[in-house]
């Protein structure tokens, strides 16, 4: 039974002020708005983006991915990417246990005849 039930999240995705255009997060909006998994999404400025989404259906990491590869400048400073870091460990972690995949957990060490080859203890070969 997950600890925390609420598997709709609201997140803000700010994009990146030198690099942007003026109207990204109204273009970003228009993009997203009928994605399945997103509950809701409006901007709040030209730069910051609001999104309600089911972390059943879309992990944080999956949009800001989606609208990377479409050309979208999100902020990277620091401080935000220490915070997408804990989010995408938080989501991860509840997609886990409501018995749903983790987004990217697959890696090349977990392929078969590369373990096989693999010296580390079985219990060490996830930490690289």
């Amino acid at each position: 039974m997950p600890i925390c039930r609420d598997v709709i999240k609201t997140r803000e995705l700010r994009f990146s002020r030198r690099l942007s255009g003026a109207d990204d997060a109204a273009k970003a909006e228009q993009l997203l708005k009928n994605i399945h998994g997103i509950e809701s999404v409006y901007y709040r400025t030209n730069q910051v983006l609001r999104i309600r989404y089911d972390i059943q259906q879309l992990t944080l990491q999956m949009i800001e991915a989606a609208l990377r590869d479409v050309g979208f400048q999100l902020k990277t400073g620091l401080l935000t990417r220490a915070h997408h870091s804990l989010i995408a460990y938080c989501e991860d972690t509840q997609r886990a246990s409501l018995g749903l995949e983790r987004a990217g957990e697959q890696s090349l060490l977990d392929q078969p005849d590369t373990m096989a080859h693999d010296p580390r203890p079985h219990n060490w070969r996830n930490y690289l």
